[in-house]
């Protein structure tokens, strides 16, 4: 069985809240920040992970970066007891199932199954939207039309490694969704079961492979949008929160193009953007997010680029190559951060690595250059140790 890296006798006692997920060190840095003490349980066990939580559990890991469930319940059940609020990261939404079980004999703080499903069942979903008068893409459960242009997906899949050009589903968890041309964003969100706030926007972008054209690469914001996009988006998320009931801090994801936009799916938990905007001058996030869980919404506008307010980028490296994790010093601006002498595989995530600009393309420039930098570094670290 999995055994934590330090004793944890105390641990339940000393701690505020558990945090779950594939990486849970976003969430662990964003209870921090919330002044909360975080068991937190992953599959990584990322050195700055361990450092931000009372205590840090490793989790069983299954193919393809999935939780044991199993195993987690089991671990659960030590360390965290029926009365820690729980909050689930990534990996859940793949097994709404998985989510009713915890939901059974834990506290959990979030959305439960039957919303999860709503918003990652895709037909369902599609048909949602079209009730709601939102723009989305075409989905269809087996077979493109001819002439229509089509993207495979898995069904509650996250980190864009599972997109793919495609005119016919490989399995029957996966569907196709019709391709949109544009500009690629995320928007921030709350949810109380009732209404929506939208917090900011964010631009995201791929980091390609060839088996992998879609694999997520990284986020930076806020951006600023046309006020009326802005507008219509905020409006729409708040039709979507009325009719699923969802609740907590939640993402949609975006396409925009001439004349306006199409949502593409909805992430309903905290995500990947915490690394971008859970900073000043927004108040810390989970709290927003617990508030949220019990029917309170924040009085904040979405927040804008400008004076005061940095663009803050983070990127996922990717290992070119095999590494073994061998250099003793890694900077300030990197998180994620593996144990020495954890062997990585070519196309692995690596690390993440943040930077911040006055603008949009100043701290994508300034994430080039960190990320060129720090690859260098870790891979002759590693080639030397293997010498």
């Amino acid at each position: 069985m999995p055994s934590s890296w330090r004793d944890h006798s105390q641990s339940r006692d000393e701690a505020d809240v558990v945090i779950v997920g594939i990486a849970a060190r976003g969430l662990a840095a964003a209870a921090r920040r919330a002044g909360l003490r975080a068991i937190v349980l992953d599959l990584f066990g990322d050195e700055d992970t361990r450092a931000l939580a009372v205590e840090a559990i490793p989790l069983r890991r299954l193919g393809g970066f999935r939780i044991d469930p199993a195993d987690l319940a089991e671990q659960l059940a030590v360390h965290a007891g029926p009365d820690l609020p729980i909050v689930l990261g990534t990996g859940f939404e793949q097994a709404p199932e998985m989510v009713d079980e915890l939901a059974a004999r834990f506290r959990l703080v979030g959305n439960g199954s039957a919303t999860i499903a709503r918003l990652k069942q895709p037909l369902a979903f599609a048909g949602l939207l079209a009730g709601l008068g939102i723009a989305h893409p075409r989905v269809f459960p087996e077979r493109a039309p001819d002439g229509v242009r089509t993207l495979e997906k898995r069904i509650g899949g996250s980190g864009g490694c599972h997109v793919r050009p495609a005119d016919a589903v490989g399995g029957s968890d996966r569907y196709l969704q019709e391709f949109v041309e544009g500009r690629t964003v995320s928007a921030l969100f709350l949810g109380d079961g009732s209404e929506a706030r939208l917090l900011g926007f964010s631009e995201q972008w791929s980091a390609p492979t060839p088996d992998a054209p879609f694999r997520y690469g990284g986020a930076a914001g806020p951006i600023l949008l046309d006020p009326a996009i802005g507008q219509d988006v905020a409006a729409a998320l708040g039709r979507l929160v009325a009719a699923t009931g969802l609740v907590g801090l939640a993402s949609a994801d975006l396409v925009l193009h001439p004349p306006g936009w199409s949502l593409i799916e909805v992430n309903p938990r905290p995500g990947a953007t915490l690394d971008v905007f859970d900073r000043p001058p927004l108040p810390p996030l989970l709290d927003l997010h617990f508030d949220a869980c019990a029917g309170t919404l924040p009085d904040l506008p979405p927040l804008l680029p400008g004076e005061g307010v940095e663009v803050r980028a983070a990127g996922i490296l990717y290992a070119p190559a095999f590494i073994e994790m061998r250099l003793d010093a890694l900077p300030g601006w990197v998180a994620d951060r593996p144990p020495q002498g954890t062997r990585i595989e070519a196309g692995e995530p690596v690390c993440t690595v943040l930077a911040a600009g006055h603008d949009l393309t100043e701290a994508r420039a300034q994430l080039a250059r960190r990320m060129d930098r720090i690859w260098r570094e870790l891979s002759t670290a590693s080639r030397k140790a293997a010498e």
